[in-house]
């Protein structure tokens, strides 16, 4: 099972990833959930990830805006909170 762990994470990553484009096209959808919840993925699961992740939200500080709307967000994942501290770029 520890095999199938890594490949099923860069599927997991992937669905959300279009999910997001898809709740950007759709009204309904909020895409932005879905990215944050790929970019939670991204960095949890590789440590390239956490360094992208960190270098992306210095760069972009909107992407830390939304990081943080959607740490409040009622459907967000409880380990969103640690995600946020693993890869804010002030740590």
């Amino acid at each position: 099972m520890t095999d199938m762990r890594k490949p099923l994470m860069v599927l997991a990553i992937v669905a959300c990833l279009i999910m997001s484009v898809i709740g950007g096209l759709v009204p309904i959808l909020q895409g932005w959930i879905f990215f944050v919840l790929a970019l939670y993925l991204f960095a949890t699961e590789f440590d390239s990830g956490r360094r992208y992740v960190k270098a992306a939200r210095r760069r972009w500080p909107t992407l830390s805006q939304w990081i943080s709307k959607a740490r409040t967000h009622r459907w967000a994942p409880r380990h969103l909170r640690e995600f946020d501290d693993l890869t804010d770029p002030s740590k």
